[in-house]
């Protein structure tokens, strides 16, 4: 009942003046328990008026006021010849309690206050119905599950009537995912699989909660029961190989990824996990297959381009490796690996030596404790022939762990200022 309020809202004097019931909240209160307490059949319908922010915006206080009472003289007046009993949940939302009425019979009279609405002005409302018995949802419950319904109304527009019903728990359990409430999620999707035990969707997003939760066996048993429901279905085939591969089980994983390729091999994202599972097995071969497949599927992703770049430079494909860089750095200009990485590539290939420099400084302001890059700087700035500089990094290398001894002597026998300080 958390809905009900006692706030001042549009209309609200117009309604204590002639429906003052309908805006008390402890009488509501009173209304839906005896609902609960006596009712052994009733339907609850959570009415909203739509976009009523943009009406109250475009058209006024006054305007808005009177649709809200337009709406509740609509419903009071169903109240006389049909057991419901109209209250106002919050500023566009209102709620009928129905004694003995069934969802169809719900859901009619849904579209008969939509039906009345329209003869009077141009404004809609749409609605979510719930009723009681349903499955193993007790009494209290219904109430929510009508506004739940309400929102998955809210998926087909605008004037929509729609009936509480897994989906309805899904789009909750959805929400309550992305607000980081990952068990609040996992227990909305067990409901839904209360109400519909045969739903993938459901499964697979229970699997998800459950691998985001580090609860890796559950996760499995949710993505394989998704499949047992239908083989050909991508999602849960691709996650059961995710959630191997957390485990460390590469080879599973591996099959399972090369399982959701077969079911579609569109999915940039599957022959990226192909190709990663192949590089880290060392087959760079069938890791080059896969990623070229996943790159080009897909224009923009810095870490496809820089996987493939990786092991094109495994296999000593330079030029190949240098493009799919300079790919994932327009990507992502702030990544120091690849920022190195391609600079150290200019330089081996002794093309755009002053670019390659700069690429090189950039990825130690970035990360400026990693030894790897500062070699490469140097090696650079040898290379260039400002011994001084080169001698700066090797040094600055050797102090973060890097065995640099040679590249020191190196910098420091080319360098006759260097010499000339030893002797």
């Amino acid at each position: 009942m958390e809905e009900l309020v006692k706030q001042s809202l549009v209309g609200s004097e117009n309604l204590n003046q002639f429906f003052p019931e309908a805006l008390d909240p402890e009488t509501s209160r009173r209304l839906f328990q005896s609902f609960v307490t006596t009712c052994e059949r009733f339907a609850v319908l959570v009415i909203q008026i739509d976009d009523f922010d943009g009406i109250l915006k475009q058209l006024g206080e006054t305007i808005a006021s009177e649709i809200v009472m337009r709406l509740m003289r609509i419903t009071h007046g169903l109240s006389k010849t049909k057991p419901i009993k109209p209250v106002q949940l919050s500023q566009a939302r209102f709620a009928c309690f129905c004694e003995d009425m069934n969802e169809d019979a719900a859901v009619l009279l849904a579209r008969e206050i939509q039906r009345r609405l329209a003869l009077v002005g141009k404004e809609t409302v749409s609605a979510g119905i719930a009723v009681y018995p349903f499955r193993l949802f007790d009494k209290p419950a219904i109430l929510d599950n009508a506004l739940k319904a309400l929102d998955h109304a809210g998926f087909f527009g605008p004037n929509t009537v729609t009936p509480f019903d897994a989906v309805s728990l899904n789009i909750s359990a959805d929400k309550l995912y992305q607000d980081g409430d990952i068990d609040g999620a996992i227990r909305e999707f067990e409901k839904g699989l209360m109400v519909d035990p045969e739903n993938v969707n459901l499964q697979n997003s229970l699997g998800v909660c459950f691998g985001v939760k580090g609860k890796l066996e559950a996760a499995i048993d949710a993505f394989e029961r998704a499949i047992r429901l239908d083989p050909k279905d991508l999602m849960p085939v691709y996650n059961l190989g995710l959630a191997h591969l957390k485990r460390g089980n590469r080879e599973i994983a591996l099959r399972w990824f090369l399982e959701a390729h077969k079911i579609d091999g569109d999915i940039p994202e599957v022959a990226y996990q192909i190709g990663m599972c192949y590089r880290e097995a060392g087959q760079i071969d069938g890791a080059i297959e896969y990623l070229e497949k996943a790159v080009s599927k897909k224009v923009r992703g810095a870490y496809l381009f820089r996987a493939l770049g990786d092991c094109y430079l495994e296999k000593k494909m330079l030029r190949k490796a240098v493009k799919a860089y300079e790919k994932a750095i327009k990507e992502n200009p702030t990544d120091a690996k690849t920022l190195s990485t391609l600079g150290y590539l200019y330089g081996a290939l002794d093309e755009n030596l002053e670019i390659a420099i700069v690429l090189c400084r950039e990825s130690i302001t970035l990360d400026a404790d990693n030894a790897l890059y500062r070699v490469r700087l140097g090696r650079l700035y040898l290379q260039k022939g400002d011994c001084q500089k080169a001698l700066e990094q090797f040094k600055l290398a050797a102090e973060l762990g890097q065995d640099s001894a040679e590249l020191i002597l190196e910098a420091q026998r080319a360098s006759p200022a260097e010499r000339g300080g030893e002797n």
